[in-house]
């Protein structure tokens, strides 16, 4: 099986993305134009990070929050995420936490065989101001309190992956790396809200992750199927202008930032 091209150690998540050469604003691929294995997407995420001083014109409801931890799985010097692997594991609070396991980017060499037959993976295109990738997902729904429990009683969180994920991260994971290799990154804390701004007819998740240092990112976010995305992308842009929300300078996924911090953190 080919193994996933490396990203430059230098500059982790460079190829992930293609630059959009216009303003601010959504960025949805048009057809024939994006990954090879985009047209099996049914939906688009469109994100966009920002700060919590710029959303507070949203009126966010913040007593209605959804809290939850999450954990990365990865080697100190990020060899999976450079091979186009996130490992992520959330303990939900009160319900079924689940892992993950994500090819991003997704595309056609990346993804075995066995995997396209059995239809395992949720394919989604995530668009940021300027940036869209193609992303494949292998997830697993476990109990309530199962990622809490394994992490107080100090047992390695690779052995929440089940068999498929763990097959998964052998076809397309670094040659000789092993789960014995990897180490945990977090618990990030995370509290999710759902509202419904004025001027826009969908509803918004906003997710604000905490870091150890006390930095935070606050990340907006929709899904809609592929073929409205432009169209949705046009009114969330209108709306949050309208709202005078403006997107951060730096348009670093959630991961990205977590993994980036975290492996600094490490190394120190």
């Amino acid at each position: 099986m080919p193994r996933a091209r490396r990203l430059d150690p230098a500059r982790p998540g460079k190829r992930h993305f293609a630059k959009n050469t216009g303003k601010w604003g959504y960025w949805v691929p048009p057809a024939g134009r994006t990954v090879k294995l985009a047209d099996q997407a049914e939906r688009v995420e469109l994100k966009v990070v920002s700060s919590e001083r710029q959303c507070r014109s949203l009126a966010i409801d913040r007593a209605a929050a959804e809290s939850r931890r999450v954990f990365f799985l990865d080697t100190p010097d990020l060899a999976l995420y450079r091979a186009g692997l996130v490992v992520r594991v959330r303990d939900m609070g009160d319900r079924p936490d689940d892992v993950v396991v994500k090819l991003r980017p997704m595309d056609s060499h990346t993804v075995p065989k066995w995997v396209r037959r059995k239809n395992m993976l949720e394919v989604e295109i995530d668009a940021m101001p300027g940036q869209r990738v193609c992303s494949g997902s292998l997830k697993v729904r476990l109990g309530r309190g199962v990622v809490a429990r394994t992490w107080s009683a100090g047992r390695p969180l690779t052995k929440l992956l089940p068999q498929p994920q763990r097959r998964l991260l052998a076809a397309c994971g670094p040659d000789r790396l092993s789960l014995d290799d990897l180490v945990v990154f977090g618990p990030v804390e995370v509290r999710k809200y759902r509202f419904e701004p004025d001027g826009f007819d969908r509803r918004l998740a906003a997710e604000k992750w905490a870091f150890p240092d006390g930095s935070t990112v606050l990340e907006l976010s929709t899904r809609c199927p592929v073929g409205k995305a432009p169209e949705v992308a046009a009114r969330l842009t209108a709306t949050l202008s309208a709202h005078g929300v403006a997107p951060a300078a730096s348009q670093m996924t959630k991961t990205e930032m977590t993994l980036r911090y975290s492996a600094a953190d490490w190394a120190a």
